[in-house]
């Protein structure tokens, strides 16, 4: 998002940023296990959609034609492990995010659009919302952030930028963000079309690693 025509025609080498090993990632919160996805998983990462499809939309518009059966959920989590091992082509992974108590699957996250000139990447976030409004997704977001900008030699990405959107119709996005207290820097009216409100503002936030360094625990 917000990357102009000739930065995606013409790609340039830049910082030559490169990925750690993707073998496991394991992240952790006080209430949280943000992990890579296993084929265990599978069932679990479908019922979850399953069952809050209709409160994803309009904003979660991969859930129009994804995950709807069980062998769509396996192609999704057998190409994350996959991508893994493609540290050369790697520009994202979807994480999974579950209860530290009881282990329970209740949405996602990750990193994506890794570009290797800059060194960023955007992320992003959803809650089953049956867990809604308990913090939950600033939390996943938070870690998130720390994980991609952290160095590589203390497990992190390594990478020096974060970028997240939201379309300015959906204040509950907006609200998580805005804990983070981050720095917003896109304000793009008409430039984010959402099925039911159509054109609105795109709105996005940014932090370097820099600013980040020591806002919470890392590692």
């Amino acid at each position: 998002m917000a990357r102009c025509a000739s930065e995606r025609e013409y790609p340039s080498e830049g910082l030559g940023w490169r990925p750690p090993d993707l073998s496991s990632i394991r992240l952790e919160t006080d209430r949280l296990v943000i992990r890579s996805y296993e084929l265990d998983d599978v069932d679990a990462v479908f019922r979850a959609i399953s069952s809050c499809r209709g409160e994803l939309l309009p904003w979660m518009v991969w859930v129009r034609t994804q995950h709807l059966e069980p062998a769509s959920t396996a192609q999704y989590i057998a190409a994350q492990i996959m991508n893994t091992r493609r540290p050369e082509t790697w520009d994202g992974i979807g994480l999974g995010v579950f209860l530290k108590e009881t282990g329970e699957y209740i949405g996602g996250s990750g990193v994506h659009d890794v570009r290797r000139d800059t060194a960023s990447c955007e992320t992003g976030y959803w809650i089953h919302t049956a867990h809604t409004g308990r913090g939950y997704a600033t939390e996943v977001c938070r870690r998130a952030i720390d994980w991609a900008l952290c160095p590589q030699n203390r497990g992190g990405l390594g990478l020096r930028r974060v970028r997240i959107f939201c379309s300015s119709a959906n204040p509950a996005s907006i609200r998580v963000i805005e804990k983070l207290g981050i720095r917003k820097e896109v304000e793009m009216p008409g430039d984010y079309w959402v099925e039911g409100y159509g054109c609105t503002t795109r709105l996005g936030w940014g932090v370097l690693a820099d600013e980040w360094n020591g806002r919470t625990v890392t590692g």
